[in-house]
């Protein structure tokens, strides 16, 4: 019987693997697409990403600012009553000592205020005949939030499966950081769809020797029911979902799914529950179980000779076509054309959703703002912490779409640009054209490479917001791209 500590400790390590080094698995699909990709923004996109990683895994930072909300696993014969603590504590260690943005509320509806642990954790436990295992996965709200449920009827075909999957994808657009590994769960009920969709997500590349659920008496792994079948409806709709031409980052090109994972199970005679959950590109995951140690956590993955290739086109690809351009420099900022890519430098601020409430509120009470609004430009982000010797954590744009709702009053108010990922309402579209406004993206998923980007840092308002707090940073070189104007 594994004891208590060495649950906590497993938990801890889990915690730091899943949020700095991307599994094999997951680098090898990305590094892949790379390869094989011929469009040029997607590509550099994709080469970007690839850096990210290798620089989180060297610094032992965040891949992404967003580190998440912690899904745990338990399988095994034996499992402790105080289980739920032990993860927790581990959890909330975890997060404290290593910088990890905490993100947890206490309610989702009557108390929105920070536990400042990332914890409660979501954790689900089984009894199995099995080895004892852990398995941890890292949900990011972005992608959690795009995704889907429907009960269909039960006599839905395979096609209409596959059209509803794709509908979900497309929806969900460049809103939270593709190219994307979805988990497709059809079976037992709305909430044990969304849980085998999780689940799906996690299963092993390999179908043959995937560890699913131990058998009922011999304690031996079973193969997943429909096992080949599930693997070619997922084919199925990889190709259907690449054919939407998303792509890395929302710039087009071949790459839109890396991978797609079906577990399909019981229901009732009347029902045909589906859940899609997407994850970004960075699937962060890591496993521990008695036998295999952190064998999906190890994912040191070296480049070797491909790192030079990437760090080469990158470059040439910077140079070429990226204008360098100061935040002051209005005029020159508002003669860029759609899809142009420059390198920022001076003044932004970051503000999201909890600032952009505030900041609404004292607008309607007619009340002085923290800071003038004129000419400025907001970065739609909430980093990571950091120590006192650096200037912020990894840190990166969160979806812009969040901010749809306050974005028209605040360029009526003269905010020159706002930097975000996704697309835009119509009513932002129209605020744009209106007062000749900008709006940029960024790269999502980058945020340790992007960390190297801010040079000073100044608080401005709202400090009980922790990461949502609206900080003024002197940037230099931060790599973005007119969406709209």
């Amino acid at each position: 019987m594994i004891n208590t500590i060495n649950i906590e400790e497993i938990v801890y390590n889990l915690c730091v693997q899943a949020n700095t080094v991307l599994p094999d698995d997951v680098f090898d699909k990305i590094l892949n697409a790379y390869e094989s990709e011929t469009n040029d923004d997607a590509k550099q996109a994709l080469g970007l990403i690839l850096t990210n990683a290798q620089m989180a895994a060297e610094k032992k930072m965040p891949l992404c600012q967003d580190t998440g909300q912690v899904l745990v696993f338990v399988r095994g014969k034996c499992i402790p009553e105080n289980i739920n603590e032990i993860i927790n504590n581990a959890v909330a260690k975890a997060y404290k000592e290593n910088y990890f943005r905490q993100s947890v509320v206490k309610n989702a509806l009557y108390e929105r205020t920070n536990t400042k642990t990332n914890t409660p954790c979501i954790i689900y436990t089984e009894v199995t005949n099995s080895e004892f295992e852990i398995e941890l996965l890292i949900k990011s709200g972005g992608s959690e939030n795009v995704c889907a449920t429907q009960m269909l009827s039960p006599s839905a075909t395979e096609d209409e499966i596959t059209e509803f999957v794709v509908s979900v994808v497309k929806k969900a657009g460049a809103k939270a950081c593709p190219p994307y590994f979805i988990g497709v769960g059809i079976g037992g009920t709305m909430e044990y769809a969304g849980l085998l969709s999780k689940k799906a997500l996690l299963l092993e590349e390999n179908f043959d020797s995937v560890k699913a659920q131990s058998k009922p008496h011999d304690g031996g792994i079973a193969i997943p029911p429909y096992a080949e079948d599930n693997k070619n409806l997922a084919k199925k709709i990889k190709t259907e979902i690449n054919k939407l031409e998303i792509g890395a980052a929302g710039l087009g090109g071949a790459s839109t799914a890396l991978d797609v994972k079906i577990l399909t199970d019981f229901t009732h005679i009347a029902c045909m529950p589906v859940a899609v959950t997407l994850n970004c590109h960075s699937m962060r995951h890591a496993k521990w179980n008695e036998k295999w140690k952190m064998e999906n956590g190890k994912c040191e993955k070296e480049i070797g000779n491909r790192k030079w290739e990437i760090e080469t086109v990158l470059k040439s690809k910077t140079d070429k076509i990226s204008t360098k351009i100061h935040a002051f420099e209005i005029d020159k900022l508002k003669s860029l054309e759609i899809g142009q890519n420059i390198l920022l430098s001076g003044e932004i601020y970051t503000a999201r959703d909890m600032a952009h409430k505030r900041l609404l509120e004292m607008i309607e009470k007619d009340e002085e703002l923290p800071f003038d609004l004129k000419d400025k430009i907001i970065f739609y982000a909430g980093p990571c912490p950091c120590s006192e010797d650096c200037v912020v954590g990894s840190i990166g744009p969160t979806t812009s779409s969040r901010m749809d709702k306050y974005a028209p009053i605040f360029y009526k108010k003269g905010v020159l640009a706002t930097i975000g990922k996704g697309e835009r309402s119509e009513e932002v579209q129209k605020a744009l054209k209106e007062t000749g406004g900008l709006y940029f993206t960024l790269i999502g998923g980058i945020a340790c490479y992007l960390s190297e980007k801010f040079k000073k840092k100044e608080l401005i308002a709202f400090e009980d917001l922790g990461t949502e707090a609206i900080y003024k940073f002197e940037v230099e070189d931060l790599p973005l791209r007119l969406d709209l104007k």
